[in-house]
């Protein structure tokens, strides 16, 4: 068997649905070119179905409860000028294709959808050790990461500041921790 083949087995032929209280999603970005700021979102749902041939991951985010710990930048994400939430409540990914690199490190392709724009993107991560939680569940786990340009999904509001950097990156980084748990 290959190494492609032996590593995705790892997932137990199952169907899976995330735990939102022990999963995050969010993202990172630069903020003036100084520092970069790491937000989440607090409502998300996914599954995770490992029984075909290829594992897929679908997952969708309610947009709305975005939380950046500044309530002003919340408002402002979530105003027709960013994620427009009253037309587009949800962020939505599907994955097409999994493999994993030489390296052991998991590559998903997929599509993501923001503000009724769908556009394909790569996460990166790994697999973590599944097995039972102390109640009897069976879990997995995964780490993934990638990249989008926000410009790419009509996310474009920005200020130029006086030294020339912008207030808000284009590069944002998607990160997400989910730990799923055996469908019943």
């Amino acid at each position: 068997m290959s190494a492609i083949t032996t590593s995705l087995q790892a997932i137990p032929s199952a169907a899976y649905n995330v735990d939102p209280a022990h999963s995050n999603v969010g993202f990172e970005v630069r903020h003036m070119g100084i520092a970069t700021v790491r937000d989440r979102f607090g409502r998300f749902q996914g599954t995770l179905d490992a029984t075909g041939e290829s594992p897929v991951l679908e997952g969708t985010v309610d947009v709305a409860s975005i939380d950046t710990g500044e309530e002003q930048r919340d408002a402002h994400l979530t105003s027709p000028e960013f994620f427009d939430v009253q037309v587009h409540p949800e962020i939505r990914f599907h994955s097409t294709v999994n493999e994993v690199t030489e390296g052991g490190k998991l590559r998903l392709n997929g599509e993501i959808t923001i503000k009724g724009i769908t556009k394909s993107i790569e996460l990166a991560g790994s697999l973590a050790e599944g097995g039972t939680d102390p109640w009897g569940n069976e879990r997995v786990g995964l780490e993934l990461e990638g990249v989008i340009d926000r410009r790419d999904f009509d996310l474009k509001w920005n200020q130029t500041l006086p030294n020339g950097n912008v207030l808000v990156a284009n590069d944002v980084k998607l990160v997400v921790s989910a730990s799923a748990v055996k469908a019943a």
